[in-house]
């Protein structure tokens, strides 16, 4: 029973220990949206710099920006996304960034199977 006691106490201790706290989780969550909002305004400067433009100021809004101000930039970026053409080039560029990505992955990957058969790992993945 004394050791069941303290395997539990080691395992509450460890499992806390490991846990975010709020502010690492919200530090977190910050820094995974603002590198989903960089990668958007990428995709959309293959397509269409001055969208790009636009995205970016959406992401990032000026502090000075009245009322007016903010209805005429809403309907000039709500134009300049739903552009059909404008969505066929960011659809293709998406679609192109995943297929890199799965490529990436493959080559870093690709000799995994063959080392594990023999009992190894691969150690060097910066050999491409």
């Amino acid at each position: 029973m004394n050791k069941v006691i303290i395997l539990l106490g080691l395992a509450i201790v460890s499992l806390t220990a490991c846990s975010l706290t709020p502010e690492q989780q919200a530090i977190r969550d910050a820094k995974r949206i603002r590198a989903e909002q960089a990668l958007q305004v990428n995709l959309a400067q293959q397509c269409d710099m001055q969208t790009a433009e636009l995205m970016h100021e959406k992401f990032n809004p000026p502090l000075n920006r009245n009322e007016e101000e903010q209805k005429a930039f809403e309907q000039k970026y709500l134009e300049k996304v739903n552009n059909p053409i404008f969505q066929a080039c960011y659809k293709l560029a998406l679609q192109n960034h995943i297929a890199e990505e799965k490529l990436e992955w493959m080559r870093m990957h690709y000799y995994d199977d063959d080392w594990r058969r023999f009992g190894f790992a691969r150690f060097c993945y910066a050999c491409w």
